[in-house]
């Protein structure tokens, strides 16, 4: 594995997840619950596991799935030991109940109600193990009057409104981002309130249930936008790579390509001006201040765009940052990922995979003066690790888990 140096310690070592996600928004939280060093057991269904082995962009991962997996399950599964279990069986139950007996954390993001079907719910689960944290991430919650309908990530973006304010400007065609905001958000979410219950526990000695649905993280996640509109009846519409609460913030065309550029205060717009060669444009009354500036933004935007167009989008880049005013070429994913080992050194990294070698992964983001996560463990194999934790977590014999594959538990 090509990583740098580990520190001393990893800041969860110790800490055990025993992970019944599928999909992504409960799948990431528990990679970054992994890369910060607890130890995850990951349980999928035999024969079929996750959803994200058969969900693939690069023609180069569609040779073995599920055993191997697709590009995005071998994106957000690493430091993960996976087991396949049938929880339907008792068996299979029962052996989930004593892995929860050994876990810190449950995690699970089934449709509200199944984990109570299954007798694997955070009631039957603490009666077992009272320090347990549960955890829960579903589409729309366990309360609302939406806690019973099926969710995906573009469905709660499209609840949330995030379709309609993303797009080009005058479109009234919905437009999802480019990534999963809600799936990723609300993963990031969960972990956050999973380590505050972790936390308490310390405190009390007491566990408890975390829930944490994609539409709260969603909306949590347009922050910006709740005064505008729930108190000011602000008609929030798609303006391409603008801003509707900044103006200039956005993409301007080039000679050869687009420039974005953020001015995020009326001093740095000042700057901004002086560096492309029109001072007078920051006083003009209609560009002065940034209420001004948005008020007439369409006028603004067509007289710079006018201006960037006399140079390439290297030029401007130049000019730009020698006057510190933010600023950024608008790259592509191979150029984006090309250009992070040295932005970011160490936020791209290689592991040895057993089914396919080498296999590229993002590093960690969390930077700790003392401790650091790291990668451990590929993205694991269906069923990887599935007599392992059984013969040493459980204390399975091999003529155990010989009978509990033929009666197709496992």
């Amino acid at each position: 594995m090509n990583s740098p140096a580990r520190k001393t310690r990893r800041p969860l070592e110790g800490l055990k997840v025993l992970d019944l996600t599928h999909g992504v928004a409960g799948p990431y939280c528990t990679m970054v619950l992994g890369d910060l060093g607890c130890d995850i057991v990951k349980i999928e269904k035999p024969g079929r596991g996750d959803a994200t082995r058969y969900m693939n962009v690069s023609e180069r991962f569609h040779t073995d799935i599920p055993r191997v997996g697709g590009d995005y399950f071998l994106a957000i599964n690493r430091n993960k030991r996976a087991i396949t279990l049938e929880l339907k069986s008792p068996e299979g139950r029962k052996i989930c109940e004593e892995l929860a007996q050994w876990a810190d954390i449950v995690v699970q993001n089934f449709r509200p109600g199944v984990t109570q079907r299954l007798g694997l719910d955070y009631e039957s689960l603490r009666k077992i193990n009272p320090r347990l944290i549960y955890g829960n991430i579903s589409a729309y919650g366990t309360e609302g009057n939406m806690s019973d309908k099926a969710g995906m990530d573009i469905a709660v973006q499209a609840r949330a409104g995030l379709l309609r304010i993303t797009g080009a400007h005058g479109s009234s065609e919905p437009v999802r981002p480019g990534s999963s905001l809600s799936d990723f958000g609300g993963g990031i979410y969960l972990t956050t309130a999973l380590l505050a219950a972790l936390y308490d526990r310390e405190r009390t000695g007491e566990g408890q249930e975390v829930s944490v649905s994609l539409l709260d993280a969603t909306m949590s996640l347009l922050i910006n936008y709740s005064v505008a509109v729930m108190d000011g009846q602000a008609d929030v519409k798609p303006l391409g790579s603008g801003h509707p609460q900044l103006a200039p913030y956005q993409a301007l065309p080039t000679a050869d390509g687009h420039v974005v550029v953020a001015t995020g205060t009326n001093k740095t717009y000042r700057e901004f001006c002086v560096a492309i060669g029109d001072p007078a444009l920051a006083d003009d009354p209609l560009f002065a201040t940034n209420q001004t500036r948005v008020r007439n933004r369409q006028a603004l935007v067509e007289r710079l765009s006018a201006v960037f167009r006399q140079k390439t989008t290297a030029q401007w880049i130049t000019l730009l940052e020698k006057a510190d005013v933010p600023c950024a070429p608008v790259n592509d994913l191979q150029t984006a990922f090309g250009e992070l080992e040295a932005t970011s050194p160490g936020m791209t990294q290689r592991i040895d995979h057993p089914g396919v070698g080498s296999l590229s992964q993002l590093g960690v983001p969390f930077h700790f003066s003392n401790c650091a996560g790291d990668l451990r463990r590929p993205p694991p194999m269906l069923g990887e690790h599935t007599e392992q934790v059984l013969a040493d977590l459980l204390g399975r014999s091999p003529a155990q888990i010989a009978q509990l594959r033929e009666a197709q538990v496992i």
